[in-house]
């Protein structure tokens, strides 16, 4: 059924990439420190470990807080950074170029320990807390100064406190796969034990490699009178070269020397300029909350100049993931970016790929180089995995660099990088999906197929729907690029041939989309490859194959329905997937799965970590925010679809400046179940097509009220570089305002430890 759609034109006629902020049609009118202070987490007891404890990082170096295990009346500070792993040649790259540990500060007060208190202060990003002894109180702060390699901690005691002392114990760098998985037996050879000693006042730990080079971990407490101290502690790392002793203790002379103002203000700037661009609010306390905490997360895991984030981020937990896994972990991570209008992050992903271009073209196979580009998994720090590896089952791996460069595309369509496509993205999609073409075979039936492939994780099959829909994708990408940006590819000929003839997905009339060829989805599998199609690819969609809805439905159903192998990203996966279709009350119930805390199992965790069968993995709550935003907005193919999966009892919901493909910040407003306006704004000049669901259409320009008339639903917009628009109801004037929606004060703060 066709709809009909109002249409507000207001405050045009911008030519420059963005509009001032006294200038923007849509005023965004919050408080934010009173906002994100009812998202803040809050603990009334001392967290006993990693899961529990609050975090904080500037996007390189960070620590977790909670109860040392050694030293039970000291609150520990586990020190990580990111880029802190080791890189040997050849070996298992779990064992030989994988996270390493660095160790652990500790704040041990002269009394015992009674009592804790602790809050993660968003807006600020700092954790404040108070400790209560038998001798008196330890009020304290720590922040991660942004930009830096060093971590804060200021403490002030009262009573009998004055003695509170810091220290730091080394953890000697040596792979945790061993101790994790003894079972593997692996000769793996430990690096030299750490060193310790001092220079000018610093204590200084050094913990040199093996395979050269080494990192370094320096720290220092001043007492400055009245019961009040600070520590500062520094992680060096000059990996692959020495001297990350004078690296480390440089940054804490530095840190002592600008003193605390001069590195609470630009920190506290860069972080209040970082959150307003993914505003959201929705009528869930908890589910908002956890949406902010997410970003609060991201902050302190990536920073744009920096490594592309593991398992872990700028934290450390003993662990049998400490490397990168690209078959879902570092997707996951990077889904909420784009659309939370932080593709500054998102870059960073894309930029590692366009560094290690060479490495991805040595990973295949020498007769494929000349044309293609592969990736194994898992990686360490640079993209060496040669390929095509085999699974057990003997199928080629193959979703780790396709899926990834679906990634860097997102990247084009939200920007609009027009250069870089051509240059860089395309040419390596171009080498990617080539690899395909070595593989896939022509059957008697005159149609190509895939070869014995895995489907991860759940087994081989020939005919894969997964590599079937990123093939599609690809080729289908490809083409559009090339006859978009006239490139005259001589491989566009077999593109179409491939694409026209490709085996359709294998499908089961009982259970829906198939794993491959003969191999139904019969067993429970957390990781929902098979229905890449649907999401995140979007090539098969409620608008394109309407006819097909019943059968998406129903293998999101039963993907989701078979009990077992549980885990967190797949509830999150089915909630984007219920969101593709539109099934918003479905998509909420799934993201409500997801944040569910059980006793045991994968769950979430009270400071909205993630813990699957005891290991940390990143992604996870990150993919759960990216369930708010399907929710709220999608824009895919070539429209920007507005509150498309919003639940029914989301009545009221907001958001502002999110972004779209072609490069569109969007900001809308729903209320009493009805949309009451959707502002866009162009940053590249794109075509703009809107789809919404206000009931009339007109345009108000100069005064008058002009009627537009929507074709098939959507509201075509021509909007130039700069330019923006607003859609309202007929006659219609709301007022262009987006605030926080209230919250019962007994609901906030739902995260953390009560």
């Amino acid at each position: 059924m066709k709809r009909r759609f109002s249409l507000l034109l207001l405050l045009v006629l911008f030519s420059t990439p963005s509009l001032r902020a006294e200038s923007k049609a849509v005023t965004l009118d919050v408080d934010w420190a009173s906002f994100l202070g009812r998202c803040d987490p809050l603990w009334n007891r001392m967290p006993s470990g990693y899961y529990e404890g609050p975090f904080a990082g500037n996007g390189l170096v960070g620590a977790v807080l909670f109860r040392d295990d050694l030293s039970t009346n000291s609150l520990a500070f586990e020190i990580g950074r990111t880029d802190v792993y080791d890189h040997r040649q050849g070996g298992n790259t779990k064992y030989e170029r994988c996270r390493l540990p660095i160790g652990r500060a500790l704040l041990t007060p002269s009394g015992t320990i009674t009592g804790s208190t602790m809050r993660t202060d968003l807006w600020n990003a700092e954790i404040r807390g108070e400790i209560t002894t038998d001798k008196g109180k330890i009020n304290w702060r720590c922040f991660v100064p942004w930009g830096g390699e060093v971590i804060v901690v200021e403490t002030t005691a009262t009573g009998d406190e004055s003695a509170t002392a810091f220290t730091f114990r080394p953890q000697q760098g040596i792979s945790a796969r061993g101790k994790t998985r003894p079972e593997e037996h692996y000769a793996y050879k430990p690096n030299p034990p750490f060193t310790t000693g001092s220079e000018n006042g610093i204590d200084v730990a050094v913990q040199p490699l093996l395979a050269g080079g080494d990192y370094a971990t320096a720290w220092k407490t001043e007492d400055q009178g009245g019961g009040r101290k600070l520590f500062v502690i520094a992680v060096g790392n000059l990996t692959p070269r020495e001297g990350s002793a004078r690296d480390a203790t440089d940054a804490v002379k530095e840190a002592f020397s600008k003193g605390i103002p001069s590195l609470e203000k630009p920190h506290r700037e860069h972080w209040h300029a970082f959150y307003k661009p993914s505003f959201v609010t929705v009528p869930d306390p908890r589910i908002e909350s956890f949406y902010w905490i997410q970003w609060y997360k991201l902050g302190s895991a990536m920073r744009p100049e920096g490594p592309m984030v593991d398992l872990m981020g700028p934290w450390y937990r003993d662990s049998v993931w400490t490397a990168y896994w690209q078959n879902l972990n570092t997707q996951l991570a990077l889904y909420t970016v784009h659309t939370g209008n932080h593709a500054d992050l998102g870059d960073v992903m894309c930029r590692w790929i366009e560094r290690d271009r060479d490495i991805l073209v040595s990973n295949c196979p020498p007769q494929w180089r000349e044309d293609s580009a592969l990736l194994g998994n898992p990686t360490g720090l640079t993209l060496s995995a040669p390929g095509p590896a085999k699974a057990k089952g003997g199928g080629y791996e193959l979703i780790e660099l396709p899926w990834l460069m679906q990634h860097c595309y997102l990247q084009y369509r939200h920007t609009m990088d027009e250069t870089r496509m051509k240059e860089s993205f395309y040419p390596l999609m171009r080498r990617t999906f080539n690899t395909y073409l070595h593989l896939i075979t022509e059957g008697q039936d005159g149609l190509y197929h895939i070869p014995n492939a895995f489907s991860d994780e759940y087994g081989c099959a020939e005919d894969t729907s997964m590599n079937l829909a990123l093939l599609r994708w690809g080729l289908t990408t490809l083409l559009e690029m090339n006859a978009r940006y006239h490139l005259n590819d001589p491989l566009a000929p077999k593109w179409k041939d491939v694409l026209a003839r490709l085996t359709p997905d294998p499908v089961d009339e009982n259970t829906g989309i198939m794993i491959g060829k003969d191999t139904p989805f019969s067993k429970p599998h957390r990781h929902y490859s098979h229905l890449f199609s649907i999401f995140p690819l979007h090539t098969l969609t409620t608008e394109n194959h309407p006819e097909k809805l019943q059968l998406m439905e129903q293998s999101i159903r039963h993907f989701i329905g078979l009990d077992g192998d549980n885990c967190m990203f797949k509830f999150t996966g089915a909630s984007s997937l219920f969101a593709a279709i539109g099934k918003g009350d479905d998509a909420l119930t799934q993201l409500q799965r997801a944040l569910c805390i059980q006793p045991k199992g994968p769950t979430v965790t009270p400071n909205t970590l993630y813990s699957e069968t005891g290991w940390p993995t990143f992604e996870s709550p990150i993919s759960a925010a990216r369930n708010v935003l399907d929710m709220l907005i999608q824009s895919w193919g070539d429209t920007i679809r507005i509150f498309p999966a919003c639940p029914s009892g989301w009545r009221d919901a907001a958001f502002d400046d999110l972004l779209a493909e072609g490069a569109f910040l969007v900001s809308a407003k729903r209320e009493g179940g009805k949309t009451l306006f959707v502002r866009i704004k162009s940053l590249a000049g794109s075509p703009c097509r809107i789809r919404c669901d206000i009931d009339k259409t007109e345009l108000l320009k100069e005064g008058k009220r002009l009627p537009v008339t929507a074709k098939n639903g959507v509201v075509e917009l021509n909007l130039r570089k700069g330019e923006e628009a607003v859609l309202c109801k007929k006659g219609a004037n709301p007022p262009l305002v987006i605030t926080p929606l209230p919250v019962n004060p007994a609901k906030a703060n739902a995260w953390g430890l009560h």
